[in-house]
């Protein structure tokens, strides 16, 4: 499999776990971040252990018996920028701003921050 598309389902898996795992929230059922898992911990061969891929550190928690990210203490900052960017366009974008949807959730914009 292409590193382009490894890094991509890694992504995909990243994103997902920290919304589940991190926020209770799901945008993507059960059964389909199984087989997203599944399709990845297939897909990641010895001889990609050298491969470029983006989040090489995570590659334990992808290729335990479990594969999840229950396991994951600490997300990168593009992970969590995308899940709550992709939570609250499908699910609060038309409820409330995305400064409340953040504080909601625990964080601020940059913006706020400015004097």
């Amino acid at each position: 499999m292409p590193t382009e598309t490894l890094n991509r389902l890694i992504r995909q898996f990243l994103v997902h776990s920290y919304l589940y795992y991190r926020l209770d929230e799901s945008l993507i059922s059960d059964q389909q971040y199984d087989e997203l898992a599944q399709k990845l911990r297939k897909s990641l061969t010895p001889s990609e252990a050298d491969a470029n891929l983006t989040f090489k550190e995570f590659r334990g928690s992808i290729n335990s018996a479990e594969a999840s990210g229950y396991s994951i203490r600490h997300y990168p900052a593009e992970i969590i920028s995308s899940a709550l960017h992709l939570l609250y366009q499908n699910r609060f974008k038309n409820l409330m701003s995305f400064s409340t949807f953040l504080a909601r959730y625990g964080y601020r914009t940059k913006t706020e921050f400015l004097p």
